[in-house]
């Protein structure tokens, strides 16, 4: 399981890029939330997500929930690249003991798919120790939205809220403590979180930099910072954090900032965008920052401007990086 500690092993990240300079053949678009490349004048964006069972499952989800939550995962990074979800595959593990969870993680597979719109075109199945879903997801966009569009002088924005994800993730694995009518409320979002599709069609007008939340906000924004060669400023006092998350912090002794802008697996869709195209935006959103010239992602009070501590999930290293 996860736990909080110093980060001493190689990084996902850096797993990719060393492997990558032995893959010399890449898409149109690679690197992204996901690839692309054009068919008769639009964009085929392609994305894949594994979900495995030792890193990716707490005690209070369920094999439905798995199924579900591994095409969400998906669907949430055809959405930030501007993309509306059409077509689902997916490999998936599981110990041949397990036929009634199994039965559970393809009604979920099922079930996600009817939620997103989306048809069927691949799918194996295979022994494993453990469940392991790795899927694929195909969607269409007319433009699309990549981490490196984003400009000086632009607005950050974040759909939804922030932090309980991560705040379900330290009851259940940390044991810190949250009264039952807390807990509903955060770990509604961990066990079966939503993809943002209903955004797709008035984001692709008004932005043209995305990322989703899939590893922790001050995670995406770093990337966003590295690959448009920008400084992101955040408003502490703008971190969209729901009223469970600050209970919970309150009776834990954690910062709420802190737990929002490093609470993995929320889907939310960042973007950014000028001001002027935010009159008029029929989705809910909250402008939390700015892009500036310079470098990193820093936090903003009112009394100092400080670099955000990255405290997110890194795969392969087994912890918490602080």
């Amino acid at each position: 399981m996860r736990e909080w500690g110093v980060h001493m092993t190689e990084t996902e990240e850096d797993i990719i890029r060393t492997g990558m300079e032995e893959i010399k053949r890449t898409s149109e678009v690679f690197g992204d939330d996901a690839g692309a490349f054009r068919l008769e004048g639009r964009w085929v964006v392609i994305t894949n997500d594994m979900f495995v069972q030792s890193t990716d499952m707490i005690p209070e989800m369920n094999f439905q929930d798995a199924g579900f939550k591994a095409v969400t995962a998906n669907v949430s990074d055809l959405v930030a690249m501007g993309s509306k979800p059409a077509y689902f595959g997916f490999s998936i593990g599981l110990p041949e003991s397990d036929a009634d969870r199994a039965r559970l993680c393809f009604r979920g597979i099922s079930e996600a798919m009817d939620f997103y719109g989306m048809k069927l075109i691949s799918a194996d199945t295979n022994s494993a120790n453990e469940l392991i879903i790795d899927g694929i997801a195909v969607g269409m966009a007319e433009k699309l939205l990549l981490r490196k569009n984003a400009k000086v002088g632009e607005v950050v924005c974040v759909t939804g809220d922030l932090g309980r994800s991560l705040s379900a993730l330290l009851i259940s694995l940390k044991g810190l403590e949250a009264d039952e009518k807390m807990k509903k409320k955060l770990f509604e979002k961990i066990l079966k979180p939503r993809a943002r599709i209903e955004v797709v069609d008035g984001l692709s007008k008004i932005s043209n930099c995305a990322i989703d939340v899939s590893d922790g906000l001050a995670k995406e924004l770093r990337a966003i910072s590295k690959a448009s060669g920008c400084r992101i400023v955040v408003d502490v006092e703008n971190i969209p954090v729901s009223e469970e998350v600050r209970e919970f912090c309150e009776l834990n002794s954690l910062d709420p900032a802190e737990i929002a802008m490093n609470s993995g697996e929320e889907y939310e869709i960042v973007f950014t965008t000028s001001k002027d195209a935010l009159d008029g935006v029929e989705f809910d959103f909250t402008v939390i920052g700015e892009v500036t010239k310079g470098e990193g992602v820093w936090m903003r009070t009112d009394s100092e401007l400080k670099r955000i501590r990255d405290l997110s999930w890194r795969h392969f290293s087994d912890k918490w990086v602080i």
